[in-house]
C-alpha cells in the first residue's frame, strides 16, 4: 500500500503545545494548592495571597508575594549571620502550618506534577 500527498502537522504541534501548556499550570494549580494547606495561617493573609502564573517563556511561578512571605518560607534562616548569636532574634514558632511551606512541596511533589502534565497531554491528542 502506498499514499502519496503532504501533510500539515502544525495542527498537532500547537494541540501538544496548548496541552503542554494547561498541563503546566495545573501544575502550578497543584503546587499553590499544596503550598498553601502549609503556609502560616495567622490571619490567612499568606495563603491567600498566593497566583499561579504563565509567563512568556512558558514558564510557571508559584508566587507568595511580599516580603512577608520570604520571610515566613525561610524562618530563622532568613536572618541568621554566618554563626547563630543571640542577635538573630527567636525563632519563628508556627501554630499552623511551617517554615519552607512552597520548598517543601516543590520537593515533594514533583512525580505528581509530572503527572498532571503527562495526564493532560494524553487526554489532549
Amino acid at each position: 500500500m502506498q499514499f502519496e500527498g503532504s501533510f500539515d502537522f502544525s495542527n498537532i504541534e500547537n494541540a501538544a503545545r496548548d496541552a503542554y501548556t494547561r498541563g503546566l499550570i495545573q501544575a502550578g494549580e497543584h503546587i499553590r494548592q499544596q503550598s498553601t494547606m502549609l503556609a502560616p495561617k495567622e490571619s490567612g493573609d499568606l495563603a491567600g495571597s498566593c497566583d499561579v502564573r504563565l509567563d512568556d517563556n512558558g514558564q510557571v511561578s508559584v508566587n507568595y508575594p511580599g516580603p512577608y512571605a520570604r520571610y515566613q518560607e525561610y524562618g530563622i534562616f532568613y536572618r541568621m549571620k554566618p554563626r547563630p548569636s543571640p542577635s538573630n532574634g527567636k525563632p519563628l514558632r508556627h501554630d499552623n502550618g511551617q517554615s519552607f511551606y512552597l520548598t517543601t512541596p516543590m520537593m515533594t511533589e514533583t512525580g505528581r506534577c509530572m503527572q498532571i502534565v503527562a495526564d493532560v497531554m494524553r487526554e489532549s491528542m
